[in-house]
């Protein structure tokens, strides 16, 4: 699969955690079009919003598959923007198969609905659950996306 890695890139970890899930799901078979590795995130202080927004877009629109990082008090902007793009993309594309997150955080999930400003905004969280789910892990990342595998490989030889 295609897969479009979301998430902050802003500090060293994040980085690494992106980079060793990437590594994985490599191995696991998946191309992946992952923000900090293009040019224009290689020398962020000479990017430009619109370069930025195009290489990232295009990222996006090549994707079947979108993973993102949802750790931290609030998901990223970027990475909610990323969503939303991918979400309505997926309402006019066949082959966007949907979305997944990863949430190591166990905040969130100890939190009742109550303490809506320090959990997840249910907007966001919204059509990652309509065309996906949460995973506490990469493991259950990679094996959702070979679920989903299954199941085209399955929808393939019916034809």
């Amino acid at each position: 699969m295609r897969l479009y890695i979301a998430g902050p890139l802003f500090t060293p970890y994040h980085r690494e955690f992106h980079a060793e899930n990437v590594r994985r799901l490599r191995a696991a078979g998946h191309d992946c079009f992952v923000p900090q590795e293009q040019e224009h995130n290689a020398h962020e202080s000479s990017s430009v919003p619109e370069q930025v927004f195009q290489v990232d877009l295009a990222g996006v629109r090549w994707a079947n598959v979108l993973v993102a990082l949802l750790d931290g008090p609030d998901v990223s902007s970027g990475t909610a923007c990323e969503m939303g793009i991918f979400y309505e993309l997926a309402r006019h594309d066949p082959e966007k198969i949907g979305m997944l997150g990863i949430l190591t955080d166990e905040r969130p999930r100890m939190r009742d609905t109550s303490n809506v400003g320090e959990s997840i905004n249910f907007f966001t969280l919204g059509p990652l659950l309509k065309m996906g789910a949460v995973c506490r892990s990469l493991d259950g990342v990679i094996d959702h996306l070979a679920r989903w595998q299954e199941q085209l490989d399955g929808a393939g030889s019916q034809q």
